[in-house]
């Protein structure tokens, strides 16, 4: 399994998430307008080497935005993405180690100009940056 499904497997699998999310958990764009939703998108993926060739164990930096119709629903899904994504896990021979969450930000779009294939109308967001380290 890739690192990226492994990723949003934990999202998809943790009933808190679930419950507000069902399968809206995507990668770069979000298909449709339903909200709540996830979107996940890769900021940086070094690949580390040594004489022998690429280290196992790789950091890779993750932004997860937490959508909401609401700032409340915002605030949940990133409370929630935090709780789930944080501790040391393993998915389908993908280990995770403790991840550190460098960045939380939020952010709104009032006049629903978001990018295409993102949802429209007054959105809210929390913007949380995840480093990942894995052997995926």
């Amino acid at each position: 399994m890739s690192f990226e499904i492994a990723v949003a497997k934990r999202l998809l699998d943790d009933p808190a998430a679930a419950a507000k999310v069902a399968t809206r958990v995507d990668w770069m764009r979000r298909p449709g307008q339903t909200l709540p939703a996830y979107t996940l998108q890769i900021i940086s993926d070094s690949r580390p080497q040594h004489y022998k060739g690429f280290q196992g164990v790789r950091p890779t930096r993750v932004q997860v935005d937490c959508w909401g119709a609401t700032f409340a629903d915002a605030i949940a899904l990133r409370d929630i993405a935090i709780a789930v994504l944080t501790p040391a896990d393993e998915v389908a021979g993908v280990r995770f180690d403790r991840a550190s969450v460098p960045l939380v930000r939020p952010g709104f779009d009032g006049d629903g100009t978001a990018t295409d294939g993102q949802p429209r109308g007054e959105l809210y967001r929390e913007i949380i940056d995840f480093i990942f380290l894995h052997n995926g």
